[in-house]
């Protein structure tokens, strides 16, 4: 593949990656503002921090977007890669955020636990639901996206992260009603915070490794040292350095 069609390729998937984002932010800030309404007219705790959660969902997808305009700009004389380690940027950011949203919502499920409210769960329950309908539908579209690019994949682990906090709530919804322990509620819900955390961290490790330049993991660096010294003319290599810069660009530099 010459240089200049996969500049191109790399190019029409951004633009493939903006329209996907903005099609999920659409849906998720309905879902949202329906999750907000919903849980101060029903009481439910556990769904205005779920809408809580869907804002931090809000804020990841906007800084998706901003990073996908960012990597698209031209490179300059003072930044000569341009702009593409944005995208590893914002997912780092974003992991970040989730980390810190499971430790949030372990603390919520904690102090509720003691003293769980009341719940007019019929709505909850309803609502929930078609949450769950709208956020396989946006991980659906965000699902191809996600395995080429930590931007997308951060975006991705964000509407995965509340699609398992609606599931939650199902879960606590039903077991309310046919059994009246609500305690069930926090229980669940700091069960997913639990369940959210491996995966970001992951995430977070990956995003991480890329912004100290570590050395990608397809590559032997040894084997490739030994390729590059079998060429003839050469007599000797050094300072050799292979890093990335983002999900789908490598570079590499020596002497």
């Amino acid at each position: 593949m010459s240089e200049g069609h996969a500049h191109d390729h790399k190019l029409l998937a951004r633009a493939e990656n903006k329209g996907k984002l903005l099609t999920v932010l659409f849906m998720t800030t309905g879902l949202m503002l329906a999750e907000v309404f919903v849980g101060i007219t029903s009481n439910s705790l556990a769904l205005l921090a779920d809408a809580g959660h869907m804002l931090s969902d809000i804020g990841g997808l906007i800084l998706a977007l901003i990073a996908i305009w960012f990597s698209s700009k031209p490179a300059t004389q003072s930044k000569t890669f341009g702009y593409y380690r944005s995208e590893i940027l914002a997912g780092f950011i974003n992991s970040i955020v989730l980390v810190g949203i499971a430790i949030f919502i372990l603390y919520e499920a904690w102090q509720r636990f003691s003293s769980p409210p009341d719940v007019n769960t019929g709505p909850v329950l309803c609502l929930a639901l078609i949450g769950i309908v709208v956020n396989v539908i946006s991980l659906k579209i965000l699902s191809s996206g996600s395995k080429s690019s930590l931007n997308m994949k951060a975006a991705y682990l964000e509407i995965m992260a509340d699609m398992l906090g609606l599931v939650a709530v199902v879960i606590s919804s039903i077991i309310i009603i046919f059994t009246g322990w609500h305690q069930a509620d926090p229980l669940l819900s700091g069960c997913i915070a639990l369940m959210i955390l491996p995966r970001t961290w992951l995430l977070l490790s990956e995003c991480t490794h890329i912004l100290m330049e570590g050395t990608p993991s397809h590559i032997n660096l040894s084997e490739m040292y030994t390729a590059i010294s079998a060429i003839d003319g050469v007599k000797s290599i050094h300072d050799l350095h292979v890093w990335t810069l983002t999900s789908d660009h490598h570079a590499m530099a020596g002497h």
